[in-house]
């Protein structure tokens, strides 16, 4: 419209369009997480709602939305599902937001809608809680305050129309205050003191669980992990040698021909140090929820260190329920070929399927002569590796018998195909063997110093047993390390892919998983910075004082917040320097550079090495996990220094 020649908008244009806008961007910030009816439901509704409102002649009349809204509540109450209570939730909102649109609106029905929009964005952080949450969060608060701004003179004057240089400055002041109040968010969200047991943690609906390893795998069934490209974990830590990087995840024993499954296992007190020697490697994981219990960590985990956790006697690490939602964890893990154990149950780890065929039996026989095992290991290996057979995800001989297939008919398969096959003639030679499966590989990001491990990434290897060695671990597949390492024929787009996950990674490093701990180290930097300011006597510097007893009065209450709890570590340092004056005693000096396990694994005397490995493991349990020493923990760690 057009008035002495001056472009005007109707105030309330403005109101509905950014309105609409609003209800678009809340739909968009939820669809991945619904039911598609709903969303096909939703666009449906909005769409025509937008009809009514060009046409404005016609609106449903709002008792019969009220009962269409009442008969779908009650219906997903009919049909609730503990387990999906949240999505529930917010596909209920959803409805009720399209209802809201359908009607006629005055200023309580908009309020309503901006209600409601908040609400699904607070679903939407509890259905998954991505960086693309503070990007909707950031995009709703700014159009919020606008909306907000032009509803107040919507209401004192519905037919107010305004010029075109008029709506800009309105909408341009409105943006005072998300450009005020998402700053002081951030700052309010380092400096608040932090839990890492969130009050509503019981609302959160657990991530939608990823395809991954179970305690049963079946020949070709890994075939569709394989082919996912989406991220199983990431893991910060040094970037090492290719060749060393499996991340070990369930242990399988027991064959039926078709079948890997894992036999019950004794747990094991994580105290307990296994014999392994090589590089101690320690990695913080972020593990995505797939669907089993495992833990995953680099090659011989030694340590996690995790709440509630278990570890198993075959080396591996399980969670009481399913991993329905990210975990973080800190593990140290020994790089090794050889895992000792001095002895095995043979009926377990020599088992074979009955009715297995003379055709398998007797190419064991011809590989494996039985005089050298050693010997024999290499020549099965060299076997797989010589050329006939091939790596391959396609057309794999899923039948009812796969492995005679893959041996003298197809000639090709995938890890499970290799590692299965290896592992039934390495118990036909009376050699024990299991199946280890996890992840091979990954691709390291150089700028935020971790790992990024696909599913595709899911692999199967081998551990046979020899007497003195221990478990060794052999890998059978033929693959090349390309297919599970970043390589030049990887193609752009993941490239790009790899490059912007480290946005999400910062993300869920620094700021889902940012505690009390970083808090304190956030404050340690700032007043390790501050400088002592050259104070002059004028009104900048009395204002610049004022500031300064500001942050000194925050400072000391966060000093003696952190005095109180660096307690626990007085008490820990003084154990530490009780175990190296007695381990001083008889001539072992630990040197700076050192780190305690190097320091405990240099000491020759086996008396006092065992002592000492004894200590390590408890005080390095209590450490790690951060718990708080009681006296009982203080005592017992005193008495094996004394016993040294």
């Amino acid at each position: 419209m057009k008035i002495d020649n001056v472009t005007t908008i109707k105030i309330k244009s403005l109101v509905t369009i950014i309105s609409y806008l609003i209800g678009a961007i809340g739909f968009i910030s939820v669809y991945r997480y619904i039911n598609p009816l709903y969303s096909v439901a939703f666009v449906f509704l909005f769409i025509l709602s937008m009809f009514f409102q060009y046409k404005q002649r016609f609106y449903i009349p709002k008792w019969s939305l009220n009962i269409f809204s009442v008969l779908l509540i009650a219906f997903n109450l009919y049909k609730i599902n503990t387990e999906e209570l949240i999505t529930q939730i917010v596909q209920v909102i959803l409805m009720i937001y399209a209802v809201k649109f359908l009607e006629e609106k005055r200023v309580r029905d908009y309020m309503q809608i901006y209600t409601l929009t908040l609400f699904l964005l607070a679903g939407m952080g509890l259905l998954s809680m991505n960086i693309s949450f503070s990007v909707f969060l950031v995009i709703i608060v700014i159009m919020l305050s606008t909306s907000f701004v032009l509803l107040t003179f919507y209401s004192q004057e519905p037919d107010m129309e305004l010029t075109k240089k008029t709506a800009v400055r309105i909408v341009l002041k409105s943006l005072y205050i998300p450009c005020l109040a998402i700053p002081l968010s951030v700052v309010m969200f380092v400096i608040l003191p932090r839990t890492q047991y969130p009050i509503f943690d019981f609302l959160n609906r657990a991530d939608k669980a990823k395809t991954g390893f179970t305690n049963k795998v079946r020949l070709g069934a890994v075939t569709n992990i394989q082919e996912d490209a989406s991220i199983i974990l990431r893991a910060n830590m040094e970037k090492i040698n290719n060749d060393d990087l499996y991340w070990r995840g369930i242990v399988l024993d027991f064959f039926d021909g078709v079948s890997w499954t894992s036999t019950d296992k004794n747990p094991v007190p994580q105290s307990s140090s296994i014999i392994a020697s090589g590089k101690t490697i320690k990695q913080t994981i972020y593990l995505e929820p797939y669907a089993d219990r495992y833990l995953f960590a680099l090659d011989k985990p030694a340590f996690i260190y995790l709440r509630g956790i278990r570890r198993l006697d075959d080396l591996t690490f399980r969670m009481p329920s399913f991993i329905e939602r990210r975990l973080r964890y800190d593990t140290l893990s020994i790089i090794s070929d050889y895992l000792f154990e001095s002895h095995v149950d043979t009926k377990i780890y020599l088992q074979v399927p009955e009715g297995i065929s003379q055709d398998i039996k007797n190419l064991a026989k011809s590989i494996m002569k039985g005089e050298d095992r050693m010997q024999d290991i290499s020549s099965l290996i060299s076997f797989f590796n010589s050329g006939s057979f091939m790596y391959s995800l396609k057309n794999l001989p899923i039948t009812r018998t796969p492995l005679d297939d893959f041996l003298f008919k197809n000639r090709y398969g995938n890890c499970e195909y290799f590692a299965s096959a290896c592992a039934v003639m390495l118990r036909l030679a009376g050699i024990p063997a299991r199946l280890v499966g996890g992840y091979r590989g990954g691709y390291y990001n150089d700028v935020g110093r971790y790992y990024l491990v696909p599913q595709k990434n899911a692999h199967v290897w081998v551990e046979a047993f020899l007497e003195n060695k221990g478990w060794v671990r052999l890998d059978p597949t033929p693959a090349s390390i390309d297919n599970f390492a970043l390589s030049k024929k990887v193609h752009f787009m993941f490239r790009m892919r790899l490059a912007l996950d480290l946005i999400n990674y910062y993300w869920y490093a620094f700021v889902i998983n940012y505690n009390l701990d970083r808090q304190l180290g956030i404050v340690f930097a700032i007043t390790k910075a501050v400088k002592r300011p050259d104070l002059k006597f004028n009104t900048k510097t009395i204002k610049h004082l004022k500031y300064a007893a500001m942050f000194i009065m925050i400072s000391l209450l966060l000093f003696i917040i952190v005095k109180v709890i660096m307690k626990k570590r007085d008490v820990e340092r003084l154990l530490l320097s009780q175990f190296y004056k007695r381990l001083d005693r008889y001539g072992y000096k630990k040197r700076e550079s050192q780190g305690l396990e190097e320091f405990v694994e240099g000491i020759k005397d086996d008396n006092v090495k065992t002592k000492a490995w004894e200590f390590t493991r408890q005080f390095e349990e209590l450490y790690y996990r951060d718990r708080k020493l009681n006296k009982d923990d203080i005592k017992r760690l005193k008495d094996i220094i004394k016993a040294i």
